[in-house]
């Protein structure tokens, strides 16, 4: 019964998906790379693991319209934040940046001029993922702008990345312990309900470290022990 379980649970059925999508698509190096990475166990303890918490900033929210701007990560070993692993990177592109997005984010032409491709970007990006749980705050847009991006770049369907999606594992406690309440699942107001400081967002670095320290609180919150385990955590990612 537990084999047949473990089977079925969505963990195990993303990574089928996994090693039937490495062996069917030609890859980029850096992606082939993660996506041949043991899988992290989901039975185990979530503060025993590492993630990378990721974040864009683009000039909208349509992928097939819009651009990265920027990218900022942060990593959490033995859950404690590492900010000396943290990477904040600026998109090169000859493309004109909205004036309205400019406002929000506080990105202007200049601060592309010396930035790098975003074909190094996403490399960096993936190298950094491997053996590593992703995280982001609403990452449909996160997944969304990638897939669009490895779409463009090398004609390949979407890979199957395993996200942690802070988001949702608020959506999903708060229904869980107050069914009747419905409450803003923004990162700022998500932050505020768990007694974590105000920071300025709209900087894909400081959304980053942000998401990261929620996810802690998180994890704090769905067992005060610390017995999370990563399967617990991405049941309440999706």
């Amino acid at each position: 019964m537990k084999r047949l379980l473990r089977y079925f649970h969505p963990y195990e059925r993303i990574n089928r998906k996994r090693s039937h999508y490495v062996s069917s698509t030609i890859l980029p190096n850096a992606l082939r790379s993660l996506l041949t990475q043991p899988i992290v166990d989901h039975h185990i303890k979530a503060k025993d693991r590492s993630f990378v918490v990721f974040d864009l900033e683009t000039t909208g929210l349509n992928c097939e319209d819009d651009l990265i701007l920027s990218i900022g990560w942060v990593v959490i070993n033995n859950g404690v934040i590492d900010l000396a692993s943290s990477q904040h990177l600026y998109i090169n592109t000859d493309s004109q940046i909205k004036p309205e997005t400019a406002v929000i984010n506080h990105i202007v032409p200049q601060m592309l001029t010396d930035g790098i491709t975003i074909h190094d970007a996403m490399a960096a990006f993936f190298a950094i993922a491997e053996d590593k749980c992703i995280v982001a705050h609403g990452c449909m847009i996160e997944e969304n702008f990638i897939n669009q991006y490895l779409l463009r770049a090398y004609g390949i369907s979407p890979p199957p990345l395993i996200w942690f999606d802070t988001l949702n594992i608020e959506k999903n406690l708060n229904n869980i312990i107050n069914k009747q309440n419905q409450c803003s699942v923004t990162l700022s107001d998500t932050r505020s309900r768990y007694g974590l400081p105000e920071y300025n967002g709209h900087n894909a670095l400081v959304d980053a470290v942000a998401t990261a320290e929620l996810l802690l609180a998180q994890m704090k919150r769905i067992a005060p022990n610390g017995d999370t385990t990563i399967s617990s955590l991405y049941r309440l990612s999706i």
